[in-house]
């Protein structure tokens, strides 16, 4: 049975685990990423440590997921909350260090592939492939590879305009998706609303405290029967089906697969997806599609890195 590593780099946490060529994990440990240290070679210091633990002598690589833009040589660039990670060749520094072979991919990317290799996208053709939390990550498998560009990891799917009019997302455009569904955003949708005198039961659930409003206190409203915070979610939901047609008409894929902590609002925000795609996309090339929730559960990022070593 074929073994590899999965590295998944995080900015609180670097979690890792031995995983074989059928998904699934021998064993696993999770360390702090140590970034708030400042010092690059701390972390890294960390990420040797993940991979020590997890070492057997007759692995067939070590596959990391990490945050940023990362090249067809695994340099990283960019990386978020990690220090010092600009132009950093995390492929070459591993390798040299543990002699095996290493694949450095963008963790949404990487998300992608383990979700199509071991989780709910097994089967599939084309998937695409999202995450959804504090922003939105997305990677896409076209007919049995993990799609990249011409020299960077892609998707950028978060970065994809959906109002050319719209607000200014963080990374400096208007009108991303990422400025529509992300965590925070959709948090302001339930502070606006009740500051301009919704009544809804996310007020009473926080006791007035509006700074205490998560994604979850709007999805327990709506499970209570209310009625505003129900249309948080089918905006949301329409936002990303809106998103998703273009992608759709674009790639013509056979399954979607939607992943992340926002994504647990659930019944309400996939059927309004794929209403909304209904509506909106070319309908010869949506009438197959099916939309789903992740498969991997809480050890994605373990398995999903590992599963770079298992690409075809």
């Amino acid at each position: 049975m074929k073994k590899a590593i999965g590295i998944d780099i995080g900015g609180t946490y670097i979690k890792s685990g031995l995983v074989d060529e059928n998904g699934k994990i021998i064993n696993k440990q999770q360390l702090p990423t140590l970034a708030e240290k400042n010092d690059k070679e701390i972390v890294l210091a960390q990420i040797e440590k993940s991979i020590e633990f997890a070492f057997e002598s007759d692995i067939e690589g070590i596959g990391i997921g990490t945050p940023g833009i990362v090249d067809n040589e695994g340099v990283v660039y960019e990386a978020p909350n990690l220090p010092g990670w600009h132009n950093l060749n995390l492929k070459k520094l591993i390798e040299d260090k543990f002699k095996k072979k290493v694949v450095v991919e963008n963790d949404v990317n990487t998300i992608a592939w383990g979700e199509y290799l071991f989780g709910a996208g097994r089967g599939s053709n084309t998937m695409i492939c999202i995450t959804l939390g504090t922003g939105l990550g997305g990677g896409i498998v076209k007919d049995g590879k993990l799609l990249r560009g011409g020299k960077y990891s892609a998707i950028e799917i978060g970065h994809i305009p959906i109002d050319y009019k719209g607000p200014r997302c963080k990374c400096g455009n208007y009108g991303c998706i990422e400025r529509f569904v992300g965590r925070d955003y959709i948090v302001e949708r339930a502070v606006n609303g009740i500051k301009r005198g919704e009544k809804t039961k996310i007020y009473e659930l926080v006791n007035g405290d509006l700074s205490k409003i998560t994604p979850k206190t709007i999805s327990d409203a709506y499970n209570l029967g209310d009625k505003f915070a129900e249309s948080i979610w089918i905006d949301v939901g329409v936002c990303l089906g809106a998103m998703f047609s273009g992608l759709v008409n674009l790639l013509n894929p056979d399954l979607i697969v939607i992943g992340g902590g926002i994504s647990q609002a659930g019944k309400i925000l996939f059927e309004t997806i794929e209403k909304t795609i209904k509506e909106r996309a070319m309908k010869i090339l949506s009438e197959n599609l099916k939309i789903v929730p992740a498969g991997l559960g809480v050890d994605a990022g373990i398995v999903a890195a590992a599963s770079l070593i298992f690409q075809k």
